[in-house]
């Protein structure tokens, strides 16, 4: 996932992507495609030197201004032979495992990370060092001056083993829980599409006496965190996550990796260990539970703790090394507009189209059934523009059916950024993502409309390529 979020942050400001990939699973095939990312399969295996040429091969074809590396199996010689086709190379690390690094950024998130774990490497490699540089995925941005409030008691707990759950940690845990009795506990259960677990775990949470809800393929989780008042992870990136939500932690590990960071937050009092998967112990997990919940000033400090360690500017300070020079970089993300926010949405809306039509105002049927006709349209996708952590605006697109042929056309709808924070390339960079999303389902075309007198849409979207091709005519009122 920190990928995905170095990817995100990338294409905000203009860039493109293509993954890379030897290995996958279709979740996370699907999660990329869904983002509008481009996915190239690779043959060799991970690490060879064939795999180094065809990265670079396929670097060199895209005239890429980076490759970012990121796998406990790729070593010194691998990042030798990439430096050697020419390419400026980024590598995530976690271990220090290799015996030289050669990379011209070496970025490793964790506690533990220190000078000395690379003192083996090029004069030229710079370092990245710890939690500072956690890459978060673009949804967790609009978070960053959230605050959790700590009740008196934790009652809502939230599960999640990541994509895969290999060791079938989830179903285990579902059965620890029949031994645990907590008034008025609550769970939810997230499981990953690539759970081979997913057909027994329903089941299995049907014979619990507590309420618990399943939610496969979550595409809400800084949300479902935010609810939660414990979770209990497998370390990797959602242990990160919640680190940013402020979310009390308790952490399994699988890998030696993971148990040296889960140990030294354990240490440090951000997070509770307890133990490997391989070690599941029924009533460890029973009473590390009973004492957090019942313990106010723990979670409390847990998520204090927590936040100090992951600010959420880590991505902005790894594109402060590899953007181009002078090339402007707002923090900028695109969150789906939910259905709570409708307010929030139609007062900005509003705001919106009485720039466009300053008589504009809205009728009944635009207050009662615009928003909803929208959110309703599984062709159209509405979100919010958010830059460093605040509402900029909104983008309104999707794909409609042409009226007499066989065809998809792509349109761009609305794209509103608010008046203060204009002129820093916010609408460029949203609308370059939105058309590479949009080209991604094939459309015929992609076309918008722009209302008469703005002339700085026109220039926006003519230097995106975009033509005038006719004029459209409106008649309000019967003339007789």
């Amino acid at each position: 996932m920190r990928c995905l979020a170095l990817a995100q942050a990338w294409r905000t400001v203009g860039g493109e992507v293509v993954f890379a990939m030897a290995e996958s699973t279709p979740a996370v095939d699907t999660r990329l495609l869904s983002e509008g990312m481009e996915i190239v399969r690779l043959q060799p295996s991970p690490n060879s030197v064939q795999d180094a040429r065809d990265v670079a091969a396929l670097a060199r074809d895209r005239q890429a201004e980076w490759v970012v590396v990121d796998g406990y199996r790729f070593d010194s010689e691998y990042q030798r032979n990439l430096k050697n086709a020419g390419l400026r190379l980024l590598f995530v690390d976690d271990l220090g495992q290799c015996e030289h690094y050669s990379a011209d950024l070496v970025l490793d998130q964790n506690v533990h990370a220190s000078e000395q774990m690379y003192a083996n490497r090029e004069s030229y490699t710079r370092l990245l060092l710890g939690p500072q540089y956690v890459m978060l995925r673009s949804e967790f941005q609009a978070w960053r001056e959230w605050r959790r409030e700590i009740p008196a008691t934790g009652r809502k707990l939230l599960v999640s083993m990541g994509g895969s759950d290999p060791d079938n940690l989830t179903l285990r845990l579902i059965e620890a829980f029949r031994r645990i009795s907590i008034p008025d506990f609550e769970i939810t259960v997230v499981a990953g599409g690539s759970n081979p677990q997913l057909a027994e775990l329903q089941p299995a949470m049907a014979g619990l006496k507590m309420p618990i809800h399943f939610v496969g393929n979550a595409n809400n989780m800084p949300e479902l965190m935010a609810q939660a008042d414990i979770a209990i992870v497998c370390a990797g990136g959602t242990l990160w996550e919640l680190l940013y939500m402020g979310c009390a932690t308790v952490s399994y590990f699988r890998t030696p990796a993971q148990q040296q960071i889960v140990t030294e937050l354990d240490a440090m009092g951000v997070i509770r260990s307890v133990g490997a998967v391989e070690d599941f112990d029924q009533d460890n997990l029973a009473r590390a539970l009973v004492e957090m919940t019942g313990c106010q000033d723990c979670r409390e400090k847990m998520s204090r703790l927590g936040r100090k360690l992951v600010d959420g500017k880590g991505i902005s300070r790894v594109l402060d090394y590899i953007l181009p020079e002078g090339m402007h970089c707002p923090r900028l993300s695109m969150i789906p507009v939910q259905p709570g926010e409708r307010q929030d949405f139609l007062e900005m809306a509003e705001l919106h189209f009485r720039e466009l039509n300053p008589t504009f105002a809205p009728a009944a049927d635009w207050k009662n059934s615009y928003f909803e006709n929208i959110l309703g349209n599984p062709k159209y996708s509405l979100r919010w523009i958010v830059s460093d952590g605040q509402r900029a605006g909104f983008i309104l697109f999707g794909l409609e059916e042409h009226r007499f042929l066989p065809r998809q056309t792509g349109v761009i709808c609305e794209l509103y950024v608010i008046p203060e924070l204009r002129r820093q390339g916010i609408a460029r960079a949203c609308a370059k993502q939105v058309i590479d999303e949009l080209w991604k389902a094939s459309p015929s075309k992609i076309q918008l409309e722009v209302v008469e007198g703005n002339p700085a849409a026109s220039k926006l979207w003519r230097s995106l390529g975009f033509q005038k091709v006719t004029e459209r005519f409106v008649l309000t009122e019967n003339t007789g």
